[in-house]
This record gives structure tokens, C-alpha cells and sequence, in this order.
């Protein structure tokens, strides 16, 4: 049977144009099988490669190659919006197949705080017994067994297919992670968005959207999805009227509410104390107030929590009951994970821009009764712009600053470090340049004394540093926890008998 294009054209639903033997689609034209059509999406790096790659399909045994613009191959339809609708198609296609009851769908997006959000809602749902996916930065899956992620948002094709296989194995929900670039390459479209989470705005992926205006744009079109039925924002970010406009304007009259730790908001939180132990904090909500104690060190974290009950509780659940959990709550690897060594606080976290730099430090700072120490880097092949910008956060809120390699990727670790140096003074505080990231851990955890907090910052869940474009064995937790050992094992370690 031949496959009609004009239906493909003039309807979304694959229903109405799946043909005989059609097995889905496909983006790698490398992994195609006979049966599936080939998206052809143009490639960025290497245009002119699109249609080699769309008559590779073909040889594999592609039905089809469906593009965004005119290749010369056979059986080829254009589509310019395919990006936009591809994630719909493929959603309808495994219906279609086998039908599913699919997860109910909680969103977080924002510069910092997706991934520790995202996993928190994950974590209260699964202790009111609810089997929960979770999908972003740090891996992909249903807690407690994940898988690691290429990207913070998959492609539609591949976030359609986890979806189905996680509702498949009994998720009831799915807590994930909405990036800018998910959201404006119509990743998540197809996706039943109940739930939407906005945390906060700072610089970041520059080199991508161009502006903070437009970056905060794609942010909100998660609040424009016509599924949704629950918009929380976060009203302490200067970039919160943005989503709730968006939230607003949208037809689908979602319900909306704002958290806050500054001003008076649907949940308000109050009296926040803190402790090497985690912070304990009051939360004032239009009919009761609760006394919430976490075990996840920072100010951040008491936003991140107080957004992520919110979602809980949207979802269905007393919050009450959510509070009465938060102490077994164990929140993302690499963000704010603590290792403990005597008298001593090391911290891994993941922050890689400015505003989050800062962020960890001012929390750190609330803690330390020494000095606190910050080592970090900037990762090559992205915003230059930002370099300085790091080391000045460095330089303001530690005592003590180690410049230090992130991953290079493909740039030159010399350029990367006197970006990184421009127009800065780091005579305002003790700074050393170490550009081995290993040595400068090993550095750290030397000179550390009782008292100090060590942040390790930029890498926090990664297990790799990637450098002349290729990813070599690295995990700041291992190699903190490696020089913590090393040092006890060492004769100078201990006291003369």
C-alpha cells in the first residue's frame, strides 16, 4: 500500500493516514528499519548533509523521508513545521499501536532549579506510593532506577517513546524538566501537560536565544500548553509577570499560584533557620500554616520545596501529608550534595552561571563559621560573555577562589581561562589558578581547614569532563571523596603518638 501524502499533509492525526506495515518514525537515518518514515530535520551544523542522510533512510528501508524543506530524493514531503508536530504523531502512532493509560504530566521550567524540582515532586510522589517517571539533567526513568539523559528535554520522538514505556510499566505521573530549547523546538508538543512549575530566570544559553527576552519567551510557552490545568510561579523572580501573563492568556484558564520567601503570595513562606542539618522553615497558605523541615541545605532549596509541594498537592495529594515526608526527601545528585569530612563541608553542585554561582554561595555563606571556599570553571563552546561574570561572583562571596577547568569541549582551556580573567581583580581575595580539575580538587581538600566549605562548582551530576571534543571518566563526588581518603591514608594525616 502506498502511503498518501496529502493526508499526511492536511492532518495531525496519524490515524487518519497510517498505511500497512508502518512502524513510526525515526530522527537517525543510522537506527532507521523498513517501515518507519524518516524526519529529515536540517541539519544545523552540516545543511547540505540532510539529504544524504534522508537517502540513507531510503536504503534502510524508510517508507518515506518527511522534511522541512525540498530534498531530492524520492517519496519526500515537506512539511516546515514538522519539528512542531512530529512529537503528536508519534504520541497518536503508539496509541494507535497498543493504547495506554499515560502518566499525568507535571512541568518544571527556569534556569536553576528544574532538575532538583522536577526530582523532589518525583521523590513526595513516590512516598504517598505513587509510582513516578522522572525525566531531565540527571537521568531518566521511574525512581529509583534511572537512566542518564543526552539532553535536559529528548527529542519529541524519544520523549513520546519514554513516556509510553514508563505509563507501560505503571507510572501514575511524570516530573520533568521543560527546557528553553525543548520548549521552542516543540519537543514537549504532544505532550498532556497538567501541571505546570516556573522557578526562576538568570543568564543563560545566550549563545542560543540571543537576548533574556527571548529566553524568558520560550520559558513561557510552558504556560501555554492547552492541557493545562495548574500554573505555579515563583513571584520573587523579576521574570515572574512574564509567565503569569502567559499563564493568563491562556484559553485552557488554568488555575494560578504563586509561592514566595519576600512578599505575600498564595504559599508564603516564613521563619526560615538554618543548620548544617538542613533549614527548617513555616509556610503560611490561605487556610493553615505548617511547619516544613528539610534535610537540603540552602535558601534555593526552601523554593525548590515549597514549588514542588505545591505541584504534589495539585496533584491530588493533602499537603499535610507531603510535609510529613519532606525529612526523607534526598533531592538531585550534584545539586548541593554534601560530603562531610570532620570538621569540614564539601559541596558538589551544579552551578554553572552567575546568578546561580551566587545563589550557592550566599546559602553557603549563612553556614560556614571559616572560610568558604569556591573552585570552579566555564565550560568552552558557550557564552563567553558569562566568564568574568563567574569569577566575579567567586570573588565577591568566597574567601578563597580556585579557577579551574569545566569541560573545554572543543576550545582552547587558555582562551577559556583569560575570559575568565577579563577586566576581573582577583587580588580582592586569595585566588589560585589551578588548570587541572583533578589537582584542583585535591588542591582544596589539602588546605581545607576544620570550619571551611569547599563548593566544587559548574559539574555537579556529570560524570565525564569532555576536552578536544572527547568525554573523559570524571565525577566531582568521586574525586572529592578520593582526595578525602587519600589525605586520612596520608602518615602527615594524623597526630605524632
Amino acid at each position: 500500500m502506498s502511503i498518501s501524502f496529502q493526508n499526511i499533509y492536511r492532518s495531525s492525526r496519524v490515524a487518519d493516514w497510517m498505511i500497512q506495515d508502518f512502524q513510526g518514525f525515526q530522527l537517525d537515518s543510522r537506527h532507521v528499519t523498513a517501515g518507519q518514515i524518516f524526519i529529515a530535520l536540517t541539519s544545523l551544523s552540516q545543511p547540505e548533509k540532510t539529504a544524504q542522510f534522508a537517502q540513507a533512510a531510503l536504503d534502510q528501508g524508510a517508507l518515506a523521508v518527511i522534511s522541512e524543506t525540498e530534498l531530492a530524493v524520492a517519496n519526500n514531503l515537506v512539511v516546515p513545521d514538522v519539528r512542531q508536530r512530529m512529537g503528536q504523531w508519534q504520541k497518536q502512532y503508539l496509541q494507535a499501536r497498543q493504547p495506554v493509560p499515560l502518566a499525568r504530566m507535571l512541568a518544571v521550567t527556569g534556569t536553576n532549579g528544574k532538575t532538583t524540582i522536577s526530582r523532589l515532586i518525583a521523590e513526595l510522589l513516590m512516598l504517598q506510593a505513587q509510582r513516578c517517571a522522572v525525566m531531565g539533567t540527571t537521568g531518566n526513568g521511574i525512581l529509583p532506577n534511572l537512566e542518564a539523559s543526552t539532553h535536559t528535554t529528548l527529542d519529541a520522538l524519544q520523549l513520546q517513546n519514554a513516556l509510553y514505556s514508563y505509563a507501560q510499566q505503571g507510572a501514575k505521573f511524570a516530573a520533568i524538566e521543560a527546557s528553553s530549547h525543548g520548549l521552542e523546538q516543540g519537543r514537549l508538543n504532544g505532550c498532556d501537560i497538567e501541571i505546570a512549575v516556573y522557578s526562576n530566570l538568570s543568564r543563560d544559553h545566550l549563545d542560543y536565544h540571543g537576548t533574556l527576552e527571548a529566553y524568558a519567551a520560550a520559558k513561557a510557552m510552558l504556560f501555554q500548553f492547552a492541557s493545562l490545568k495548574v500554573a505555579i510561579v515563583n513571584l520573587d523572580d523579576e521574570y515572574a509577570g512574564i509567565m503569569l501573563q502567559a499563564a493568563q492568556q491562556n484559553p485552557a484558564q488554568p488555575k494560578i499560584l504563586t509561592y514566595s520567601t519576600q512578599q505575600a503570595a498564595d504559599y508564603q513562606v516564613q521563619q526560615i533557620e538554618y543548620s548544617l542539618n538542613g533549614v527548617r522553615f513555616h509556610l503560611q497558605t490561605a487556610t493553615a500554616e505548617y511547619v516544613v523541615q528539610s534535610p537540603l541545605l540552602g535558601h534555593f532549596n526552601v523554593e525548590n520545596l515549597v514549588a514542588s509541594l505545591i505541584a504534589a498537592e495539585q496533584a491530588g495529594f493533602a499537603l499535610q501529608d507531603l510535609i510529613h515526608t519532606t525529612a526523607q526527601l534526598k533531592g538531585a545528585p550534584g545539586r548541593m550534595q554534601v560530603l562531610r569530612d570532620a570538621e569540614r563541608l564539601f559541596v558538589v553542585d551544579y552551578a554553572h552561571t552567575p546568578d546561580a554561582l551566587i545563589q550557592v554561595l550566599q546559602t553557603l555563606k549563612r553556614h560556614v563559621s571559616a572560610q568558604l571556599w569556591a573552585v570552579f570553571g566555564c565550560g568552552g563552546d558557550r557564552d563567553r560573555g558569562k566568564r568574568p561574570l563567574m569569577t566575579q561572583a567567586a570573588l565577591d562571596y568566597a574567601n578563597v577562589v580556585l579557577l579551574t577547568s569545566d569541560n573545554p569541549r572543543t576550545e582552547d582551556p587558555l582562551q577559556i581561562f583569560a575570559d575568565m580573567q577579563t577586566g576581573v581583580d582577583l587580588s580582592v581575595a586569595q585566588s589560585h589558578e589551578i588548570h587541572d580539575r583533578r589537582e584542583a580538587i585535591k588542591y582544596a581538600v589539602k588546605h581545607a581547614q576544620s570550619g571551611d566549605i569547599v563548593l566544587i562548582a559548574g559539574k555537579g551530576h556529570e560524570n565525564y569532563q569532555e576536552i578536544d571534543g572527547v568525554r573523559h571518566w570524571f565525577d566531582d563526588v568521586v574525586e572529592v571523596q578520593s582526595a578525602i581518603d587519600a589525605q586520612h591514608c596520608s602518615p602527615s594525616a594524623y597526630p605524632a603518638q
